[in-house]
């Protein structure tokens, strides 16, 4: 199976425009090379310190809500000016009582040294890399050669006869999802854009949309597909972008996925969606605990690729990972679930529609199949929702999946499923 996943590099650079006037964005290449040289450095920050006044007496008082407090801007000022690095950007993360900064270190400088440095320091709360990150999604090429319906096989039009989703609400973490495709316009209630260096050039972007579609696409539309829960209420925060027009290719930062993270707590949906995949990463890791803290379910996809090295978040604790339902995973995670992942039929940009292998596929089933969940029994948390996945899911013909109807009639309700869990892998 070919895969070419989506790069979610860690740079926050921004793109540039030609003398003809057309938008070019660096290569992948330039950007790992960049984000090589790039760290996040937090420093405690109180919430209470990360939204204040600032003017004069005489002056009309201005709110300002994402900077350093005075006493943080000296801190990491002072910091960037005895280690030698430049100061790039930086975010109030408020559930964690920090600020995150990003900052660059000169090539001359070793950047394992600079941060054993910055971690020895009492003033730093952490010093880390920024990572980089993948999500586990290819494009099919020729979407005639073979279908597949992962509706049918899922029955989700029998388990809309108990729930569509309503009542629940679910953050997308990725690139940009087109809000006004035919088959999302109404499902998403809110979108922010976390990566304004980053100028998105259309209103959407291939693999959010694309998520979205699996989990939201309407039904009765006379439009082309229909979504896990057509009627949950989507919260889409891009801490993603496309490495250029029209691209497959996404990036992403450490510190982008961490904005998102934060802004995802404050709305407090009933589920979170990262379909990426990524080294451990120290900041993620402790917002990731915060939200889980907080009662909200967290779905993440298996990485494609068997190290270790890129199994973040799925090797986090207590989130969900959703993986082909074409291929066994060696896992004894009670978390770990099986749905639908090669050649998706799902939304693209500009009312399109395309199919899409990998696993970000499975999460978004994954994701769907949850909200309908909720609706039935909204304080349902991670481990009882695996539970009745498992217990429901279907095996067939070398292949597994979770299935919407059994899962749905399992909370309670006059539902007949025609699939039945028999042999296994």
């Amino acid at each position: 199976m070919r895969t070419a996943a989506l790069v979610l590099a860690a740079v926050l650079l921004a793109g540039c425009t030609s003398s003809t006037g057309v938008r070019t964005l660096p290569s992948a290449g330039a950007t790992q090379a960049a984000a090589a040289r790039q760290i996040l450095v937090t420093v405690r920050q109180p919430a209470a310190l990360a939204a204040g006044l600032t003017g004069a007496p005489n002056q009309r008082y201005l709110q300002r809500r994402y900077g350093p407090s005075p006493s943080v801007d000296r801190v990491l000022t002072q910091l960037a000016h005895e280690h030698g690095l430049r100061r790039i950007d930086g975010w109030a993360i408020q559930s964690l009582d920090v600020y995150c900064e990003v900052l660059t270190v000169p090539e001359h400088l070793d950047v394992a040294e600079v941060l054993a440095a910055l971690n020895d320091d009492p003033r730093v709360d952490l010093a880390q890399r920024m990572n980089l990150f993948n999500t586990q999604s290819s494009k099919y090429d020729d979407p005639y050669l073979e279908l597949q319906s992962a509706a049918t096989a899922m029955e989700i039009e029998r388990a809309h006869e108990l729930a569509t989703g309503r009542g629940v609400s679910v953050a997308i973490i990725d690139s940009a999802v087109d809000a006004d495709h035919p088959d999302l316009r109404g499902s998403v209630r809110l979108a922010r854009n976390l990566v304004t260096e980053h100028p998105l050039g259309r209103r959407g972007e291939i693999h959010g949309t694309a998520i979205a579609g699996v989990i939201a696409s309407a039904v009765n539309n006379r439009e082309g597909i229909i979504g896990v829960a057509p009627d949950v209420s989507i919260a889409a925060l891009r801490a993603c972008w496309a490495v250029a027009d029209d691209a497959v290719a996404a990036q992403c930062s450490s510190f982008s996925l961490a904005r998102a993270l934060e802004v995802a707590l404050g709305l407090h949906p009933n589920v979170i969606n990262l379909s990426l995949a990524g080294p451990d990463d120290p900041l993620l890791s402790r917002l990731l605990d915060r939200v889980i803290e907080r009662g909200i379910v967290v779905v993440t996809a298996h990485p494609s690729s068997a190290a270790s090295s890129v199994a973040f978040p799925s090797s986090h604790p207590g989130v969900l990972t959703a993986h082909s339902s074409l291929v066994p995973v060696n896992s004894a995670s009670p978390y770990a679930l099986a749905a639908p992942a090669d050649e998706v039929l799902t939304t693209t940009p500009g009312a399109g529609y395309a199919f899409l292998t990998g696993t970000s596929l499975a999460a978004a089933h994954a994701t769907g199949v949850i909200a309908l969940l909720m609706e039935r029994q909204p304080d349902l948390d991670a481990e009882r929702i695996a539970a009745i996945l498992t217990a429901t899911t279907t095996y067939s013909s070398g292949s597994a999946s979770i299935n919407a109807c059994r899962a749905v009639a399992r909370l309670g309700g006059p539902l007949s499923c025609l699939a039945e869990s028999n042999a296994r892998f």
